[in-house]
């Protein structure tokens, strides 16, 4: 991704847009070849921008943002490639950004399509209309600089490439959540060693990760309060979480009996499949369920605290983070329950963890500028 691509300034106004109506942004996603067959990896394209919108049962809906400068293709054209990929990757709708108008044919004919066509200064004046909040630039998800500093964060560093482009590109298309959570705790422990915590990227990665876990538990969370009741026991619970965990439960089985056969012949010793840090994880899921809908409101909020330890301190944007943290108190003890349970599980240093709460901390009693 570069600093200096023609369409950065339409890939921040889809980003405001995103963040003025509630929806998680991501820049410029990758999309993967459902399965890599030969020993070249290539990849198919990638989204300029992915906005995440979660409803109140928990259902992830996808928008996708295409901004093209460049008029090499008609905007009709441009509205059946949107609409492709929106099919292959899971979107709902698509707004496509243009330099020059679209005929009133086209754009009709792209609704039928879910797809928005719209000039660049048209899509500000509808953006403005959705939501007035557009306007407002005092959060730093709004500066696409900040986004550029943290990509670069992963560019510098090979050993953490394979880790960016996990939660910054396969968690936000993957609608199997439950197996997003495994591989997540799995990337996060194998790099655990390339993060520090006295640096300041790597704190913004730990917020995004610490963002990428309550995404992937906003679904598990919804799907287990449908079968959760108060009166089961302990083991109960644990038996439903864990054949959830793993796909249910012919493929819980299959994996902890190919668990066991491996400890066997290794003399190792046999049970239980489980989760790193499972009793911790346990107890997150089942504070998580006290109030599921709410899990959501946690996610910019991160999102904020990553890009901030990027950017340069603002008090007026410092101030509405604050709001923003303070709007319940579930935001907070969502925010920390995640990440006690993502340090611990993944061997990652504490200091991860105290930082991130000194930092909420800070910002919980700004006043206004």
């Amino acid at each position: 991704m570069a600093a200096l691509d023609k369409d950065t300034a339409q890939k921040e106004k889809a980003i405001r847009y995103c963040i003025s109506n509630g929806m998680l942004p991501y820049l410029e996603v990758i999309v993967n070849n459902v399965r890599e067959i030969t020993d070249v990896r290539t990849v198919i394209t990638d989204l300029d921008v992915i906005g995440l919108e979660i409803s109140r049962r928990g259902s992830v809906r996808r928008t996708l943002f295409d901004c093209k400068t460049v008029g090499k293709m008609s905007a009709i054209n441009r509205a059946f490639w949107a609409a492709g990929v929106m099919a292959y990757v899971g979107c709902h709708e698509s707004y496509v950004i243009l330099t020059k108008k679209a005929s009133e044919a086209h754009r009709v004919s792209a609704k039928t399509l879910n797809v928005h066509l719209f000039q660049e200064s048209d899509f500000e004046i509808y953006a403005e209309s959705a939501n007035v909040n557009y306007l407002d630039r005092k959060y730093y998800s709004a500066h696409i600089s900040a986004w550029h500093a943290y990509y670069l964060v992963f560019e510098k560093h090979d050993a953490l490439k394979a880790l960016g482009e996990y939660i910054n590109t396969r968690v936000p298309l993957e609608s199997d959540f439950a197996k997003s959570l495994r591989e997540l705790l799995g990337i996060v422990r194998i790099n655990k060693g390339e993060l520090n915590p006295e640096k300041d990227e790597h704190m913004s990665i730990y917020c995004s990760l610490v963002l990428s876990f309550l995404l992937v538990m906003i679904p598990i969370t919804s799907q287990l309060a449908d079968i959760f009741d108060t009166a089961m026991s302990q083991s109960e619970y644990e038996k439903v979480l864990r054949y959830y965990v793993w796909g249910g439960r012919d493929s819980y089985i299959q994996r902890r009996d190919l668990k066991n056969s491996v400890q066997e012949v290794s003399g190792g010793k046999k049970g239980e499949l489980e989760l790193p840090g499972w009793e911790r994880f346990v107890e997150v899921s089942r504070g998580l369920l006290e109030a599921p809908a709410s899990i959501k409101e946690a996610l910019i909020p991160c999102r904020e605290l990553s890009l901030r330890y990027l950017s340069v301190k603002d008090s007026h944007k410092d101030f509405q983070l604050s709001l923003r943290l303070r709007a319940s108190n579930r935001i907070l003890q969502f925010m920390i329950a995640a990440s006690g349970y993502l340090y611990s599980s993944a061997g990652l240093p504490k200091d991860f963890h105290d930082t991130f709460k000194e930092e909420i901390s800070s910002l919980l009693d700004l006043k206004k500028p």
